[in-house]
C-alpha cells in the first residue's frame, strides 16, 4: 500500500509541475501575449533586447528543470525506501516544497525582465482596464453536461468505496483496513473532479480580455480561449477517472500494485497530453490574434512576481491570472486582502500539519507504569489509567479479527490511537500494530487496547500488570 500511496502522489505531482513549466517557462515567449508576468511589446523585438530577454528566460526554465529533476529524485528513492517510517510525510513535504520552489526561478525572471523593461525605458505605469460592454455575456464555451458522465463515474466509484470500508459490500479476499482509507482517497479525488465544474464555470463567466476596438474580434478571441480551457477541465476529470479507478481496482480485485502503476501511467499521459494540446491551441490563437491586437495595457508593475495581482485604482476583485489558467483576486481589494491572508495561513497550517505527522512517525509510543498510573505516552501523556481502576486485562494477539473500525484518532502505519469501535464496543486504541500483540485493559467505565513499540515491550506490560 506504501508504494501504490507514493507512485499516486508522484502521478499527481510529476503532470502539475510539468504543466507548470509548459505553461509558466514557455521555450517560445516570442509567440505570447504574455511571459513570465510581463507583456509582451515589439520594442522587445529588437536584436538587443531580444537577445538579453531569451537569455533571462532560458536561464529561469533550465532553473525550474533542474529543481523538477531533484523532486523525481527525492520521489524515487522514497517510492524505493518505501517501507521508511516517514516516508508519507517526506513524499507529502516533497511535493509540497517542489510547487513552491518551482516558481522562485518565474519571480526571479520577472524581476529581471522588469528590470531590463526600465532600462529600455518602455515603462508607462497606468495600470489602465477596459470593457467590450456589447459582449459580456455572450461569449461562452463551457458545457456543466460536458462533465457529467466523469462525475457520475466518480460518484459510483466513492460511493463503492465507503460500502466497502463499512463492510456493506464484502469483497472475497480484500479486508478494510478500519480506517476508510479507500473512502477518503475516492473521496478527495471525487472532491478533487468535483471542483473541475466550479473552475470551468467561473473560467467561462469571466470578463472577456479586450484586444481590439473590434467588438466581433473581442468576441471571436475570447470565445477560442474559453475553448480550450473548457477542453482543459474534461481532460483533466477523465484523467481523476482513470487514477482513482486503477488504485480501487489494484487494491480491492487485483490485490498487486503493478495495475495501480498502469494507472499512475495513463493518468499521466493523459495530463501530459492534455497540457500538450492545450498548449498548442493557446499558442495558436495568441499567434493568430496578435496581429488583430490595437488595445494593449501596461500594467506589469501591478503583478507582484508576475503572479499576484495589487492595483487600488481597479475596483474589480477577479483578475485574469497572468500564470496558468482562470482567475485570480485583487490583492488590493478588501476581499481580496482577505483571500490573501487565508492563503497564507492555509499555506503555515498545511506546513504544521505535515510537521505533526512527521513528529508522530518519528516518536515511539511508550506504555509504562508509575505512581499506579498506566501511562500512554506519545509527544504528551495520551492515556493515564488507574490500576487500582483495573477490572481485567488479557493478550489479544490477533486485533484484526476483532474487527476494530476507527472513530476518532490516527491511523496510520505503525501506529494507531484515538476512539475505535471493537467488535461493536467503543474503546480507546494505543498501539503499534507492528508489534503485533496488545494488551486489553477493562477499566469500570472505559475499554482500552494498548502495546509497546515491539513485542516484547508489550508482554512486559502486560507481565507487570498480570502480577
Amino acid at each position: 500500500m506504501g508504494l501504490m500511496i507514493n507512485l499516486l502522489m508522484m502521478g499527481i505531482s510529476l503532470p502539475v509541475g510539468l504543466l507548470i513549466i509548459a505553461v509558466a517557462y514557455p521555450k517560445n515567449w516570442q509567440k505570447k501575449k504574455i511571459f513570465y508576468g510581463i507583456r509582451n511589446r515589439e520594442e522587445y523585438e529588437e536584436p538587443e533586447a531580444k537577445k538579453r530577454i531569451s537569455a533571462i528566460c532560458a536561464d529561469a526554465r533550465k532553473k525550474a528543470v533542474i529543481i523538477t529533476c531533484c523532486f523525481l529524485a527525492i520521489a524515487i528513492l522514497l517510492t524505493i525506501l518505501h517501507k521508511l517510517p516517514l516516508n508519507l510525510t517526506l513524499c507529502v513535504l516533497n511535493i509540497y516544497v517542489y510547487i513552491l520552489l518551482l516558481f522562485v526561478p518565474f519571480s526571479i525572471c520577472n524581476r529581471k525582465l522588469k528590470s531590463l523593461k526600465r532600462e529600455l525605458g518602455t515603462v508607462q505605469n497606468t495600470g489602465i482596464s477596459f470593457t467590450d460592454i456589447s459582449n459580456t455575456s455572450t461569449v461562452h464555451a463551457f458545457k456543466p453536461v460536458s462533465l457529467l458522465i466523469p462525475m457520475a463515474v466518480l460518484l459510483a466509484i466513492s460511493v463503492f468505496s465507503l460500502l466497502i470500508d463499512m463492510k456493506t459490500v464484502v469483497i472475497e479476499g480484500y479486508k478494510p483496513d478500519g480506517g476508510f482509507t479507500l473512502t477518503i482517497f475516492t473521496g478527495i479525488f471525487f472532491l478533487a473532479g468535483l471542483i473541475m465544474l466550479p473552475v470551468g464555470i467561473l473560467i467561462d463567466r469571466q470578463r472577456n480580455e479586450v484586444i481590439s476596438e473590434d467588438s466581433a474580434i473581442n468576441a471571436n478571441y475570447n470565445r477560442a480561449l474559453k475553448k480550450c480551457s473548457a477542453g482543459l477541465c474534461v481532460a483533466v476529470t477523465w484523467s481523476i477517472v482513470a487514477i482513482i479507478a486503477g488504485f480501487v481496482a489494484g487494491t480491492i480485485f487485483l490485490k498487486t500494485e503493478l495495475f495501480m502503476i498502469v494507472a499512475v501511467g495513463l493518468f499521466m499521459v493523459i495530463e501530459i497530453g492534455a497540457m500538450i494540446i492545450y498548449s498548442m491551441k493557446i499558442n495558436r490563437i495568441e499567434e493568430h490574434y496578435r496581429k488583430e491586437t490595437s488595445i494593449e495595457v501596461d500594467d506589469d508593475d501591478k503583478w507582484i512576481f508576475g503572479m499576484f495581482y495589487y492595483n487600488k485604482s481597479d475596483r474589480r476583485l477577479n483578475v485574469e491570472k497572468r500564470v496558468g489558467i482562470g482567475a485570480t483576486v485583487n490583492m488590493a481589494h478588501p476581499v481580496g486582502k482577505v483571500i490573501g491572508a487565508l492563503i497564507i495561513a492555509t499555506l503555515i497550517f498545511t506546513m504544521l500539519c505535515m510537521v505533526w505527522l512527521g513528529l508522530l512517525e518519528m516518536t515511539p509510543i511508550k506504555v509504562y507504569t508509575e505512581d499506579g498510573l498506566v501511562i500512554c505516552h506519545q509527544l504528551r501523556d495520551e492515556y493515564k489509567i488507574e490500576i487500582a481502576d483495573i477490572k481485567s486485562i488479557e493478550i489479544v494477539d490477533n486485533l484484526d479479527s476483532r474487527n476494530a473500525t476507527r472513530i476518532a484518532g490516527t491511523s496510520m502505519p505503525g501506529l494507531a490511537k484515538g476512539r475505535f469501535s471493537v467488535n461493536g464496543e467503543s474503546c480507546r486504541l494505543f498501539i503499534n500494530p507492528d508489534a503485533g500483540v496488545c494488551v486489553r485493559i477493562e477499566t469500570s467505565d472505559r475499554v482500552y487496547y494498548v502495546s509497546g513499540e515491539t513485542y516484547e515491550e508489550t508482554m512486559d506490560i502486560y507481565n507487570e500488570l498480570a502480577d
